[in-house]
């Protein structure tokens, strides 16, 4: 009866630590794109920045932080996505990126910088790992270069 219960206790330790996992830090690097755009001026280019900014940015926590027309520039904190829900054993963690736009005439620019963040690996309460973010930051930059490239309606 004493074996039953060393050996319930052993497989009970052994699926504690498998569901641990190992801790990492991600390591993205920021990722740069520059979307040419065919005969359209800086303003223009400038609205369709903007406008993608603010459709993008749906979360509450992702804000515009800087906006200038003259120079073309629009700077913004992104919420990437929840990396572990709070619990027992601490709060939430959460994965952030800055986005900053440049556009002048033909061309806008983006340039996605995610901030560095800590997640579990092989752990089943990670809700985010750098290969989740590779991803959703990759999504982000196809749909800043659909939205540059998309012409505008101007007949409303």
């Amino acid at each position: 009866m004493k074996n039953l219960g060393v050996i319930a206790s052993a497989i009970a330790l052994l699926f504690v630590f498998q569901s641990c996992g190992t801790r990492a830090t991600s390591s993205i690097e920021p990722i740069t794109k520059v979307v040419p755009v065919e005969n359209t001026n800086k303003n223009d280019l400038y609205v369709r920045a903007n406008n993608w900014m603010v459709s993008a940015f749906k979360n509450a926590e992702s804000v515009v932080q800087f906006s200038d027309k003259e120079s073309g520039t629009v700077t913004g904190k992104y919420y990437l996505s929840p990396i572990t829900a709070a619990n027992q054993y601490g709060p939430a963690q959460d994965a952030y990126a800055i986005i900053n736009i440049q556009v002048k005439d033909e061309a806008g620019k983006i340039t996605v910088t995610p901030e560095k963040f800590d997640y579990m690996k092989g752990n089943m309460y990670t809700l985010y790992n750098e290969e989740s973010a590779k991803q959703k930051i990759e999504n982000l930059i196809t749909s800043f270069e659909t939205a540059m490239l998309k012409p505008e309606n101007k007949d409303w």
